[in-house]
């Protein structure tokens, strides 16, 4: 058979891109990448670039005009992302695009589908009995964590008998012999990817929590079977869960006007929602562009309990606890278990930890490191990875999608402006609290004017947010439409989700908050959790059968 001509390949990509974006008309118009000079070539011309402006992204530790939301949400987000999309990305040369596949292997719905995986009867390995006498699957195993850390002095507010982690398998014992491999303790999850860092792996093990007590209180107190327990907890805490996204994350994210635009109405459905098709597959624009907007919120530093009021854990530390690096400390360490009031809102405000801003300024592990790898294996920083993604997938670039986002809410109040040159600098506001930082970041971007006109769409949200959120406490007009239309398909018109009943809009708790306190019995007792289980799930409300779960109808 004959290669596809260039003409063919260039068809075939342009049409294999416009399904996947949130703006079709935008799959012609790929940023450009940077003029070739000195006898490199575009390609290397464009990497350099990136290199030296990514490496510039720096900004100090953890500075004390901090954003107003509470550290929690930094991660919340990632857990709502991961639970929405899960892309697959095979490689190809920037010059075979046509040839690269992307898709979601998720439902592509906010459905807790990262926590409860396609149910027991198909993934009865995430599952645990409730008793002894009873050997129906509905409760989640839970493990617990490591030998102390010596370095780390045990907390005495009693964290430490309460700790648990992710339940996690030892594959080099037992029934499986993996040579040459030191201890790969592996997560118990439907989704591995919530065992990326402590606290991400801490709030999964979080929910599970949260979904035993429901189960549990419905058994001793209700009387329920074990399967109606189930279904009925799921049911009730994915209600939560889509309440808490929305009225709470989404609310705290996007600009006002955009949430409006898409939440604004009646069971927070506003009139955005139903301009938006049902997605085929998570926008590019959202899955490596405006998604991105969570790495500016990332801290360095965080007292992760009592026993850190002194010396701060590192983000590197945080990391480590993963199995998904090389040699991973998992099971987390017994004192580094998380106290969530230092997290969110639960407790004393002046312990509570504050998300960076949304701006380009980066925490030294994403801006510096390399924890990254190109397709070709070349390591790189988090940094370089998510402007490159932007070229190398043949995204359109920051200011043509903000054109398409204003023609998108002309009606409406919101006025998107769109961003270039001068705009693209450091704010004055940015300059004040990190002068050299700025100074170096404003040096370097001026050196690759190409870069201030047409911008990576990753890089754009940052700066968007830096300049028109709030001095980076929300995101601007551009990141709220994309991250908000996302979720808005998600919840309203996605047909893959594996919960098929209308979950009411009134539910309790509706705050991130609210939500982790229903795993800590010394917050919620039980009474109080029965009574909101019963002012909210009828028997006749529960999570219903569906293909992907195996659930009996």
């Amino acid at each position: 058979m004959e290669k596809k001509s260039a003409i063919e390949k260039k068809s075939a990509s342009g049409a294999a891109l416009r399904e996947r974006l949130l703006f079709p008309d935008l799959a012609d118009r790929p940023i450009s990448l940077m003029e070739a000079e000195n006898g490199s070539a575009a390609v290397e011309r464009t990497q350099e670039a990136l290199s030296a402006i990514t490496s510039r992204m720096l900004g100090p530790i953890d500075p004390t005009d901090l954003s107003d939301n509470p550290a929690a949400f930094t991660y919340f987000g990632q857990f709502v992302f991961h639970d929405i999309v899960f892309s697959r990305i095979f490689g190809a040369p920037v010059s075979d695009v046509s040839e690269r596949a992307l898709r979601n292997a998720s439902s592509g719905s906010i459905d807790l589908s990262g926590l409860y995986g396609r149910g027991p009867v198909v993934d009865p390995h995430l599952y645990d009995w409730a008793s002894a006498n009873d050997t129906a699957l509905c409760r989640f195993p839970l493990g617990l964590p490591g030998v102390s850390d010596r370095n780390v002095k045990l907390p005495v507010d009693g964290s430490v008998e309460r700790a648990r982690d992710l339940p996690r398998v030892d594959g080099s014992s037992g029934f499986m012999s993996l040579q040459g491999r030191k201890g790969p303790y592996r997560p118990l999850v439907a989704d591995p990817r919530n065992d990326d860092n402590l606290v991400l792996s801490q709030l999964h093990c979080a929910l599970m929590q949260v979904h035993n007590r429901l189960v549990d209180v419905q058994i001793a107190h209700r009387g329920a079977t074990a399967q109606i327990a189930f279904e009925q907890a799921r049911a009730y805490l994915t209600s939560v869960y889509r309440r808490v996204v929305v009225d709470d994350y989404m609310r705290r994210m996007l600009s006002r006007e955009v949430w409006d635009h898409f939440f604004g109405g009646e069971g927070f459905r506003g009139p955005g929602a139903d301009t938006l098709a049902p997605l085929a597959d998570l926008p590019m624009e959202f899955s490596f562009g405006a998604s991105r907007f969570a790495h500016g919120m990332v801290r360095e530093r965080y007292s992760v309990n009592q026993a850190f009021d002194d010396i701060p854990g590192t983000l590197r530390e945080m990391l480590s606890f993963s199995s998904q690096r090389p040699h991973g400390d998992v099971p987390v360490r017994v004192n580094w278990a998380i106290d969530w009031s230092r997290f969110a809102e639960l407790g004393d405000p002046a312990r509570m930890m504050r998300a960076r801003r949304i701006s380009p300024f980066l925490a030294f592990e994403l801006a510096s490191v390399k924890h990254a790898a190109d397709l070709d294996g070349t390591p790189r920083s988090i940094a370089f990875m998510d402007c490159w993604r932007c070229y190398h997938l043949g995204l359109p670039s920051g200011q043509a999608v903000a054109e398409a986002v204003g023609a998108a809410l002309a009606d409406g109040p919101a006025h998107v402006r769109v961003l270039s040159g001068a705009d693209m600098l450091p704010t004055e506001w940015c300059k004040e609290r990190y002068p050299f930082h700025a100074a170096e970041l404003e040096r370097t971007l001026n050196a690759y004017p190409q870069f201030l006109t047409e911008t990576p769409l990753s890089y754009y949200v940052l700066q968007e947010a830096s300049v028109l959120g709030d001095d980076g406490n929300r995101l601007g007009p551009v990141g709220s439409y994309i991250v908000g239309a996302t979720v808005a398909a998600a919840l309203f018109n996605t047909s893959d989700s594996e919960i098929h009943v209308p979950l009411p809009w009134t539910v309790h708790p509706h705050t991130l908050a609210g939500l982790l306190r229903l795993a800590d019995d010394r917050l919620v007792s039980d009474d109080e959790l029965v009574g909101l289980l019963e002012r909210t799930v009828r028997p006749d409300l529960s999570a219903r059968g569906h293909r992907r779960t195996g659930n009996a109808v």
